[in-house]
């Protein structure tokens, strides 16, 4: 049978005040810290704390974080850990420049979300760029018609 303490418990929900998650992350509990670190409440302070967990796996909670300040990220790219390293590669909010820091990781792991994410990255960007071009498109037409519509509605004003 598992147990959940009323520390992990609090680390868990969703409205624990800011300042119980503060002190929730600094807990002698990993379990605890882990919940502070998937917590969507728990805010920057907390988080740096955990990044510097002795809990591989807690920091790689933070690291996957899309709230995670870009210089954190950027510390957790340097983890002694991979699967951190890998975690901060394929973060959204990962800056491009610790991204271009990483590709030369020595894990292979690492190397490949470094790739996945930067081909993701190319992908939304022409997704982007393409949704732009019929955006612009459509506006295009829409004044040729405007314009057709104006140049047809002229001479029967000049015929008053």
């Amino acid at each position: 049978m598992l147990w959940i303490t009323r520390e992990q418990v609090l680390a868990g929900r969703r409205s624990t005040a800011w300042y119980q998650l503060d002190a929730l992350a600094r807990s002698r509990d990993a379990a605890t810290r882990l919940r502070v670190a998937k917590n969507p409440s728990a805010q920057t302070d907390a988080l740096w704390v955990l990044s510097r967990d002795d809990d591989a796996e807690v920091r790689e909670q933070v690291a996957r974080r899309t709230d995670a300040p870009k210089k954190l990220l950027s510390k957790l790219s340097q983890d002694s850990s991979s699967d951190v390293r890998a975690a901060v590669a394929r973060n959204e909010t990962t800056s491009a420049e610790v991204l271009r820091s990483m590709a030369e990781d020595p894990h292979h792991g690492v190397r490949f979300a470094v790739q996945a994410s930067q081909r993701q990255r190319r992908r939304a960007a022409d997704e982007r760029a393409e949704a732009v071009t019929e955006r612009e498109a459509e506006l295009d037409e829409q004044d040729d018609e405007r314009g057709r519509g104006a140049a047809a509605a002229q001479p029967l004003a000049a015929t008053a």
